[in-house]
């Protein structure tokens, strides 16, 4: 059966916007006294259940911290890096695939719509993407399921032949719930974690290719 439909993650999959934030928090914590560990950073990346604050767990790390400066330096370095951002590898290849197949695509992300549509208003490609699904506009955040139901939904097709495409474990574990294929495509950060319930796993956007597309289409049932 082939492929339906496609739903990308947008933040570390699309735009690599989670390094640098990862990074600008990290130094942060540095100037603050501490050390923000990978493992703590993991229970945020594309979303989380419960919620998981960074600048909370500076607090609880560093007595008396000054929160407010954290979060507007945090702000500062991230926002230093994002202005630059590009499209990763592979990506803008893939939706011209997509295009060309006729296979309908679209986002679902965790994060607010301002933040996604932002990014696509630089990139010059908001109209790539007539149908997006974001957390303030559904209500929930990966891992739970909701986001991507409502995306295969707003695509006209059901979850069992569409694939998600994610570079995170919350994201993974949406897709899964959602019942639909996912593939992830982990950036600098979360090649560190586990990421073993993705269906497939790629190094880069660009081994998406219609050698690849056939392979899931055949597992399709």
């Amino acid at each position: 059966m082939p492929v339906a439909a496609v739903v990308f993650d947008f933040d570390g999959l699309l735009v690599d916007t989670e390094t640098p934030e990862f990074e600008a928090w990290s130094q942060v914590f540095q100037e603050a006294g501490s050390i923000l560990q990978l493992n703590e950073w993991a229970k945020c990346v594309g979303g989380g259940n419960p919620p998981w604050r960074v600048d909370e767990h500076l607090a609880e790390l560093v007595r008396g911290v000054d929160l407010d400066w954290a979060r507007k330096r945090a702000h500062e370095l991230r926002d230093a890096v994002l202005i630059h951002a590009v499209w990763q590898p592979g990506a803008v290849e893939l939706f011209d695939f997509l295009d060309r197949e006729g296979i309908k695509y679209g986002i679902a992300s965790s994060s607010r719509n301002l933040w996604v549509d932002g990014f696509l208003q630089n990139l010059g490609a908001r109209d790539r993407f007539p149908m997006i699904r974001t957390w303030d506009m559904v209500g929930r955040k990966k891992p739970d399921p909701l986001l991507y139901l409502s995306a295969c939904e707003a695509l006209g097709v059901d979850p069992s032949v569409a694939v998600a495409f994610e570079d995170s474990p919350n994201g993974i574990l949406a897709a899964k719930r959602a019942g639909m294929t996912a593939v992830a495509v982990p950036n600098s950060v979360t090649q560190q974690f586990d990421l073993s319930l993705a269906d497939y796993q790629l190094t880069s956007l660009a081994e998406a290719n219609l050698e690849f597309f056939k392979k899931i289409a055949s597992s399709l049932v």
